[in-house]
């Protein structure tokens, strides 16, 4: 079983998206190009697009825990204050 905080980092990966979303239009769109993109480029192209994309996913899951670490501090901050008798922050 995973601990709570994993759980809840995890959770928003987990999402299922109608097909006719913003988000599955856009990963549609995206997924097309990177097709269109790496059929016209060499292998050694290919093999320099896929670490930069494979950084760049990197990147992107640590601006996602940095996000979830900070809103997490923020809610327990704010149930803290809340416990401790700060109703006036409401």
């Amino acid at each position: 079983m995973e601990n709570i905080l994993e759980l809840l980092y995890d959770l928003p990966r987990e999402r299922i998206h109608e097909q006719d979303s913003p988000f599955v239009r856009a990963a549609r769109i995206k997924s097309e190009n990177l097709d269109r993109l790496t059929a016209s480029i060499t292998e050694e192209q290919r093999e320099l697009l896929d670490a930069y994309l494979d950084a760049g996913s990197r990147v992107e899951d640590m601006r996602d825990f940095d996000r979830f670490r900070f809103a997490f501090h923020v809610g327990a901050q704010l149930m803290a204050e809340l416990i401790a008798g700060k109703e006036e922050m409401l």
